[in-house]
């Protein structure tokens, strides 16, 4: 799981980032989140339509282990207190089936396990959504083009609709474009992130 934010984070159609969450989970989260109101969760029958728009970095939690990028001393699940780095990150998907997006990529030095922001950028894929809450993401790299198809869930709460993302260990070992973790970087702790992005 070398760089687990490296590429975990590297946008939708460069990673198989999303995967099934249960009412359960999303009601957690909402509560972790701190907001208010009335919950409304769409886990099936989600139509392209529902993701068109611009979905911006709202959270990012370290589920299972605390960590401590900074080296400050100060141990947390709240990934974004711990680096700025994700801060810009969006989708954008669009009526035509295109997806636009802003990701960060963590590098980890092998020999000290620290992290450096090194690389931003914007990319473009395509996307569908089969059998109501399964997305396709269609993604090339270095000209080879991949498929990776993940269940989403959508939330909506006091009136702000939120997308998750879920990404365990396991996903980003299977990922095309990241190397095992040699197991001595401050992400190797982490089993589980969880991600949510908020609709403009």
């Amino acid at each position: 799981m070398k760089r687990l934010l490296l590429n975990a984070v590297a946008g939708i159609m460069l990673a198989p980032l999303f995967t099934a969450c249960s009412k359960d989970n999303v009601n957690s989260d909402v509560q972790e989140l701190n907001l208010t109101g009335t919950t409304s969760i769409q886990e099936v029958n989600i139509l392209a339509a529902d993701l068109v728009g611009t979905w911006n970095m709202y959270s990012m939690t370290s589920m299972e282990n605390t960590v401590d990028f900074d080296q400050d001393g100060n141990r947390t699940n709240d990934l974004l207190l711990e680096t700025n780095c994700f801060d810009p990150m969006y989708f954008i998907f669009k009526e035509n089936g295109g997806v636009d997006t802003h990701q960060a990529r963590l590098f980890f030095s092998e020999a000290t396990g620290m992290f450096s922001c090194q690389t931003t950028g914007d990319y473009s894929a395509t996307y569908e959504i089969v059998d109501g809450n399964e997305l396709t993401i269609t993604f090339s790299i270095d000209g080879q083009q991949y498929v990776e198809t993940r269940t989403i869930s959508l939330f909506t709460k006091d009136n702000s609709e939120f997308l998750k993302v879920t990404l365990t260990k396991t996903e980003t070992n299977a990922a095309v474009y990241v190397a095992p973790d040699p197991g001595n970087t401050v992400a190797s702790e982490i089993q589980k992130i969880e991600m949510v992005y908020l609709k403009q």
